[in-house]
């Protein structure tokens, strides 16, 4: 099938590096640094697996045309504006753009731009970053990626999707409840991202010291789920919590070392959306209204730096 990647960092660089080894035809949407580095020496995976493939890399879409699939692998604050730059150059009748960012904002967002028709909410848990541009390190993680419609139809086009990536290797299920697929990662990785951004602390000190408050967050987070209509398990927030406590003590996400570094960051996706998440649904989250408040202004200061 036809694939297009928007943004070839560490998720877009490590997706379409794998469905486009397995043979799927892909397509890579990349601007400056990163755009010239897969025109001169192509994508290189490192690390955990090693990979350097010829990667078809543009910045005008019109050149690709209409596709099968768009993984959209930016930030959630960009996926607006790679929206409305490059979808309309992609989209076909039949086409489905799936979303890799934390957080169930940017369907939303695609929603309001192409018609919830064509939104594939997506999962993907990976550990990987940008070594340099065009280099992609492959830390390990599920390698998984897991994608709905908006309703859980399955397309024919979600079924060759599906079929593509575990064809690549990648851990994929045929889920027929994308919503709540979405919030168990919420409640993964916002908590750890927002509590360790508050405190400055990896994810050991978490699981240590600041416990309680962690749990805190993350209960309140599986609260405000739960009233969105995911169905959650009981125990999610203490199995969640012992998955945690197997992963890399010094850990952080992505999200705490952007906004603690001053980079923009995904604190609008994140944990600044909880609280209004729980106010549509009348679910008090005092700890994350706290913390969303606090790494908001630093998010300001930032900004007007």
């Amino acid at each position: 099938m036809r694939i297009a990647v928007i943004g070839a960092g560490a998720i877009g660089g490590f997706y379409g590096a794998a469905l486009s080894s397995a043979g799927q035809d892909v397509s890579f949407i990349a601007r400056g640094a990163t755009l010239e580095a897969l025109r001169t020496h192509g994508l290189r995976i490192i690390g955990e697996q090693t990979l350097t493939l010829e990667a078809p890399a543009t910045d005008d879409a019109a050149t690709i045309g209409p596709v099968d699939v768009v993984l959209i692998c930016t930030k959630t604050f960009q996926v607006a504006d790679a929206a409305h730059t490059y979808l309309p150059a992609l989209m076909g009748p039949d086409t489905l753009v799936v979303t890799t960012q934390n957080g169930v904002q940017a369907p939303f967002v695609l929603e309001k731009i192409i018609g919830r028709e064509h939104v594939a909410p997506g999962v993907c848990r990976v550990w990987s970053k940008i070594a340099e541009p065009g280099v992609i390190d492959l830390m390990g993680g599920p390698k998984s990626l897991v994608a709905g419609t908006w309703d859980d139809a399955v397309t024919p086009v979600l079924s060759a999707f599906r079929t593509a990536l575990h064809e690549a290797g990648i851990a994929t299920t045929d889920t027929t409840d994308i919503w709540t697929e979405l919030w168990t990662k919420v409640i993964h990785v916002v908590p750890q991202g927002a509590v360790g951004a508050l405190l400055d602390a990896p994810l050991g000190q978490l699981l240590e010291r600041h416990l309680p408050l962690y749990r805190r967050a993350m209960t309140e987070t599986a609260d405000v789920a739960r009233a969105h209509g995911a169905h959650l398990p009981d125990d999610v927030v203490e199995t969640t919590l012992g998955f945690v406590a197997g992963q890399d003590p010094t850990s952080t996400t992505s999200f705490q070392r952007d906004i603690t570094a001053g980079r923009p960051s995904e604190f609008a996706a994140q944990v600044g959306a909880i609280p209004a998440l729980g106010d549509e649904v009348g679910v008090d989250t005092p700890v994350n209204d706290v913390i969303a408040e606090v790494l908001g202004l630093a998010e300001e200061r930032h900004r007007r730096a």
